[in-house]
């Protein structure tokens, strides 16, 4: 008899001073960091409420997100530091880096399939997480993908956890897609607005806020 396979959701958090600079135009510093917590704090209650999964990850260089992580119930591992040189590469960068740290940690632990999730999908709930893991369906050799409304990624399910190597950035759909199918990967794509929407731009959280 089969065991079913171990998913494990991941959420790499960078540092919350660090988060949401996008909207410096439309939020002073404090308001961008209160948002940044208060958008983690709620992927970590939606996601620790989905039912059948070996468990969430939060991986972070912030002892602040690392310490609400695990007061919250979530597994935490330090992201490794980075040098100079690879600061300049940007941020989807250390985002990559991150989950493929994330996806070795993961494989250590015997874990079958990652599913990244970001911490900025206000309209995120338990739902849209199950439908993944529907189409998902315990397949082996696996990718799942959730476009955002710009051509990027919002989630994106592995199986095994390093089925690809991630790569964000803009366009990161349709690398993911390719990257997945020169691998001989079945490849699904789950189209959902709360998963699609995320706020990345002053015109998205004044939505966001709208009444």
């Amino acid at each position: 008899m089969s065991h079913p396979l171990q998913l494990w959701i991941t959420i790499p958090v960078k540092p919350l001073a660090e988060g949401k600079s996008r909207l410096a135009s439309a939020l002073s510093g404090d308001e961008r960091l209160a948002l940044t917590r208060q958008l983690v704090q709620r992927t970590l209650d939606v996601v620790l409420s989905v039912a059948g999964v070996a468990g969430v990850l939060v991986i972070s260089r912030d002892p602040d997100v690392l310490g609400l992580a695990e007061r919250s119930g979530a597994l935490v591992v330090q992201e490794t530091a980075v040098n100079g040189t690879e600061k300049t590469r940007g941020q989807e960068w250390g985002l990559n880096r991150a989950i493929e740290q994330a996806a070795a940690f993961i494989l250590g632990r015997g874990g079958d399939a990652l599913l990244f999730l970001p911490t900025d999908l206000p309209l995120l709930q338990a739902a849209e997480i199950d439908s993944i893991v529907r189409v998902w369906d315990q397949r082996r050799n696996c990718v799942v993908i959730a476009p955002s409304q710009s051509g990027g990624t919002n989630a994106l399910l592995l199986s095994p956890p390093n089925a690809i190597a991630p790569a964000f950035g803009l366009g990161s759909f349709t690398r993911h897609v390719q990257l997945a199918q020169q691998r001989g990967l079945r490849v699904e794509v789950v189209e959902s607005p709360a998963l699609a929407w995320d706020v990345d731009t002053p015109d998205e959280y004044r939505l966001l806020v709208t009444p």
